[in-house]
């Protein structure tokens, strides 16, 4: 399947049209774009499997499902950033990952909604997961300053990789996505999730308090997809993805997960048919990543990509700018292979 049929996009293209509410269709549609994140849970199952040893065959199943898209690359022909080098005394390389959610309709590409990247550094001491705002200002390779989101419109998957690698002086080393359905149906194999819920709001049919809130997969849909009703909007809405993808990784790892021989199943193997990625991410590409960050693979830190607020573009659209100073020691710590630095400063 190509990975085309797994996207969607999270309004209908109109850069400054009145806010409405979304109807329930609207709601599942725009919830998909946002569950690229969840090739986190893959990474962290195995390898959790490849260190205590429980289940072997039921995580070769599961990997050997995920569909391999050779046009989640880098356009062909493109300038690409040097490769970042191994640090002395360490192994591996640093290693980035694009996970991206997108729509297409009628044919026509649209706009990648989600898009963020998972930074593993070279010592595999745990891994980064950073939001970048669909609006962010930024300059895209051969077209000009636009939104991020629409270098997907533009050239598919290979231009947002391109512009992700203009943008932050790294090779782009692997791009996933995956299906909603695949969130929804993980959520209720391991039982529901646990959030710190900061902002309460209601929507959906569906009441989120403040403080700790239970989730199924149903309820954790809405509950990733609301921005209208919250402070920040967009920026909020990211930081609550960034609690669910948490939260489910907690319960993957989870002592009562890994000693229920049917719970660990069904969430393995649901994990599997649901993920796209490009051809470089194979099986054993998986498992050794798994077994370089061994018990270190729940360890993910989470942060914003640095913005310096919201403006409006010279043809009138709303977007968000980019933290000038910020970007550049960014892009120092990701070539470097400092990514604890900048994420102690400001995270």
């Amino acid at each position: 399947m190509s990975v085309e049929g797994f996207f969607n996009h999270d309004d209908d293209g109109s850069e400054n049209r009145p806010r409405r509410a979304a109807t329930r269709k609207q709601r599942l549609r725009d919830s998909k774009v946002f569950v690229a994140v969840m090739v986190l849970l893959a990474l962290v199952l195995v390898a959790v499997v490849a260190i205590v040893g429980y289940y072997g065959k039921a995580t070769v199943d599961g990997l050997n499902s995920i569909q391999r898209d050779p046009s989640l690359a880098p356009t062909e022909g493109a300038s690409r950033p040097a490769p970042v080098p191994t640090k002395e005394g360490e192994s591996d390389p640093p290693i980035n990952i694009v996970l991206m959610g997108s729509d297409t309709r009628g044919g026509e590409r649209g706009r990648s909604d989600v898009l963020q990247l998972l930074h593993v550094p070279g010592d595999r001491s745990g891994s980064y997961l950073m939001s970048i705002p669909r609006d962010t200002w930024v300059q895209i390779p051969g077209r000009g300053n636009a939104k991020i989101n629409a270098a997907y419109s533009y050239g598919g998957a290979g231009l947002t990789i391109e512009t992700m690698e203009a943008l932050l002086d790294v090779p782009m080393d692997h791009t996933v996505i995956i299906d909603f359905e695949g969130f929804t149906r993980v959520i209720d194999a391991l039982g529901g999730v646990t959030v710190q819920n900061r902002h309460a709001t209601s929507s959906g049919g569906f009441t989120f308090p403040e403080g700790q809130v239970e989730l199924t997969g149903e309820s954790a849909l809405v509950f990733v997809r609301e921005r209208y009703n919250l402070p920040q909007g967009d920026f909020d809405r990211a930081e609550r993805q960034r609690a669910v993808v948490m939260a489910v990784v907690d319960k993957l790892a989870s002592a009562g997960t890994l000693t229920d021989p049917g719970k660990f199943r069904d969430a393995i193997t649901t994990l599997g048919p649901n993920f796209t990625v490009d051809a470089g991410l194979t099986n054993q590409a998986i498992i050794d990543l798994g077994l370089g960050l061994g018990t270190n693979a729940n360890n993910i830190k989470s942060f914003q990509f640095p913005v310096a607020g919201t403006d409006t573009s010279s043809d009138g659209q709303s977007i968000v700018v980019v933290d000038s100073d910020r970007i550049v020691k960014l892009k120092d710590a990701l070539r470097n292979d400092d990514m604890a630095s900048y994420y102690e400063q400001y995270r």
